[in-house]
């Protein structure tokens, strides 16, 4: 008898909590009250890897246990990178992007969402090595029109390909 009334209880307690949610799902939402569309920028890159020497004052060294003493120590990682996006020649965000990871050699990563109203409008995003680079390398640029419906997110990201010969970024259109 006992067991009877916790499953009637469990029962019921089950109803009450699909008809609360049956309810909830009636209820009117919006996820986004703005009719602006999104760029979305997210893309991961692999920068080259840089070393920054220099020499230790003879108190850092006298400060360091006997076993640690060099004279020289050497930082590694990968070089830092400037974001910046630019919508109808507006400055609309800007970055460094850096390398993650305890040694900072992991991929740069980019993700950003700028709110563009809906339309026309130029994008261009400039993406450049900071610091004394390799003359070969060269920044990514994108200029281009995109047109944004109303809540509309566009992507820049493996849509977008790094084109060698003219060194920019070239996006096609889905």
């Amino acid at each position: 008898m006992k067991q009877a009334l916790q499953r009637l209880g469990a029962l019921a307690a089950t109803a009450a909590l699909a008809l609360l949610l049956v309810g909830l799902s009636q209820v009117p939402y919006a996820a986004v009250a703005s009719e602006d569309g999104q760029l979305r920028l997210a893309w991961q890159f692999r920068s080259e890897p840089v070393e920054r020497c220099r020499r230790l004052t003879p108190e850092e060294l006298a400060k360091l246990p006997a076993h640690m003493r060099r004279e020289t120590i050497c930082e590694r990682g990968l070089r830092p990178w400037h974001r910046a996006v630019r919508i109808d020649g507006v400055d609309r965000a800007a970055d460094t992007v850096r390398a993650r990871g305890a040694r900072a050699d992991r991929p740069l990563n980019v993700f950003d969402e700028i709110t563009v109203p809906p339309g026309r409008h130029r994008v261009q995003v400039t993406f450049a090595p900071l610091g004394p680079a390799d003359p070969s390398v060269t920044p990514l640029r994108l200029d281009t029109v995109l047109t944004f419906a109303p809540r509309q997110v566009r992507l820049v990201n493996a849509l977008c390909r790094y084109q060698e010969m003219a060194r920019t970024l070239e996006c096609y259109r889905s």
